[in-house]
């Protein structure tokens, strides 16, 4: 896997390529928690495989970052790794996220 990190003042873009899975999903967790921009926005639009790990770590960072008040968003998502997000209700959850006050308890 293969991530380039693009900042500006308030996103910051990481571009990933490759294969996201258990063996590397650390990887983009720590660069997804190292940026400090009010959105972070993971790009996979060269992404060619994702496992249940990375889909889970995903989501787990949405809900971090909605907790601090800032945003995640997955962008340009191949068809075929969209298709089986959609199964498994990831955008479902993160709709929720959305949707969820911004401030706040849990």
């Amino acid at each position: 896997m293969e991530i380039r990190v693009n900042k500006e003042k308030e996103k910051a873009t990481l571009l990933v390529a490759g294969e996201l899975d258990y063996s590397n999903v650390a990887q983009l967790q720590q660069e997804i928690e190292r940026q400090e921009a009010p959105v972070v926005e993971v790009v996979l639009k060269d992404l060619q495989f994702m496992d249940s790990s990375g889909a889970g770590m995903l989501l787990s960072q949405a809900r971090l970052l909605n907790r601090q008040n800032r945003v995640l968003k997955i962008t340009h998502i191949p068809a075929n790794i969209r298709h089986d997000l959609e199964i498994i209700g990831f955008f479902r959850v993160l709709e929720t996220l959305k949707g969820a006050p911004q401030s706040g308890g849990e």
